[in-house]
């Protein structure tokens, strides 16, 4: 009596499907992860080609009360505005703030901000991003500033400034 041995090929017909959509997934996650330009709107790449700094700024003092960790498409108008604020609040108030300028595509900054588990935009104030004002509404500073989807306003980041000020002995 002979004895015949399944085909275990025969009984998995369905395997080299298996292993050529495995392969395809891991080409996809590959080409996702390795990508330029994620997460950064068309206009920042422009600027960034264009020569726009991509380095690490800091303002202020560095033993300041307030630490402003500010991670976005740095170059673009309407975090320009913030920046200018900020730039203009330490100008007034020597010594309270010591500000980050963490451009987005920057790889210290990228690994820092998701570090932190955030994806986009975000402005952090000793660490926190979301803040009540006196008028009663909560802050949430992240994102894009001052459209009507938007969280903030940029003159809000020194409202909570002044907030916080006013509120240390």
């Amino acid at each position: 009596m002979t004895e015949t041995r399944p085909d275990r090929r025969a009984s998995f017909p369905f395997f080299p499907v298996i292993v050529i959509v495995l392969v395809l997934a891991l080409g996809v996650e590959a080409f996702l992860f390795f990508r330029p330009n994620v997460g950064r709107p068309r206009e920042a790449a422009e600027a960034i080609r264009e020569g726009a700094s991509q380095q690490i700024e800091t303002v202020g003092d560095p033993s300041a009360p307030f630490e402003i960790k500010f991670y976005a498409p740095l170059t673009l108008e309407w975090h320009q505005k913030t920046i200018g604020l900020l730039r203009q609040y330490d100008e007034d108030h020597s010594g309270r703030i010591y500000l980050h300028l963490m451009p987005m595509g920057n790889s210290e900054s990228d690994t820092e901000m998701t570090s932190k588990g955030f994806s986009c935009a975000v402005i952090l104030i000793n660490g926190e991003n979301e803040f009540p004002l006196p008028d009663g509404r909560s802050l949430i500073l992240e994102k894009r500033p001052n459209t009507s989807t938007s969280t903030y306003e940029s003159e809000d980041v020194i409202t909570v400034l002044d907030q916080l000020a006013s509120a240390q002995p």
